[in-house]
């Protein structure tokens, strides 16, 4: 009998380390498969978006600050007190001393303007380009008259309100910055609505923002700038601010008035 039962104990003793040491070895292998999962590199999502160092670089808006001077507003509701300190020029494409100076800075982009458009078969001509207070109150008192021998029925205030919509009084003129001009062509030296038809009209609409000016007065803004549609009538913004405005489709009140 103790023969029988020594065997028998040694058979029990065996199975339970067995049944010990089976746990042991799972345990292990799920741990080395968790850690093989971890380590592992993550498989990229085909709906993924791509990381912002691939995507294509996008093109900031120009700064607009109240200390450049390219954008300095002057209209009726922004009036200069006094003229403004700058210097004046006379651009190779001037001839009139008394009427086609401009501010010193612009000269390089407008002479560049003016060749463009002669590369296009397209002459311009500078009209006036910086105006004094004095040139600007001649020209008013001349406009006042005129309203007032169109519209007999006028008293001298309702004249001069219909003339501000014509001519900047003085103080209020764009031209008193030197960044503004207007441009005519030897076949149409008129400044009126018929020269938005010309091919100068045209051309100026079209590309005269690629060099830094714009339209100042459009025919959609006349409610934002107080002047009718001149588009003989350009102003420098500086390029990037002309490109911004042309896509934008923002005259320059609206403009400087949006960074504010």
């Amino acid at each position: 009998m103790k023969r029988l039962i020594i065997p028998a104990l040694c058979l029990l003793l065996l199975a339970a380390c067995a049944a010990r040491t089976v746990p042991a070895r799972t345990e292990g292998a799920a741990s080395a498969a968790e850690s093989s999962a971890q380590s592992a590199p993550e498989e990229k999502r085909p709906d993924e978006s791509v990381p912002a160092e691939e995507s294509e670089p996008q093109e900031s808006a120009p700064a607009v600050s109240a200390d450049d001077w390219r954008l300095v507003l002057v209209n009726r509701w922004h009036p200069m007190t006094a003229e403004a300190e700058i210097e004046l020029v006379l651009p190779p494409s001037g001839r009139n001393p008394d009427r086609h100076l401009v501010d010193t800075r612009i000269v390089g982009d407008l002479e560049e303007m003016i060749a463009a458009a002669a590369g296009d078969g397209v002459e311009l001509m500078i009209d006036y380009g910086y105006r004094s207070f004095a040139q600007s109150q001649s020209l008013f008192e001349k406009q006042i008259n005129t309203q007032l021998a169109a519209h007999p029925e006028y008293t001298r205030e309702q004249a001069e309100l219909a003339a501000r919509e014509w001519v900047a009084p003085p103080g209020t003129s764009d031209h008193h910055t030197g960044l503004a001009l207007d441009i005519v062509t030897p076949a149409y030296q008129v400044l009126d609505d018929g020269f938005a038809e010309t091919d100068a009209g045209r051309w100026l609409a079209a590309h005269s923002w690629e060099y830094g000016f714009v339209i100042r007065f459009p025919a959609d803004k006349t409610e934002q700038t107080g002047i009718t549609y001149e588009s003989w009538h350009v102003r420098y913004v500086g390029r990037e601010h002309a490109a911004a405005m042309q896509e934008q489709n923002l005259c320059l009140e609206e403009y400087v008035q949006a960074a504010v």
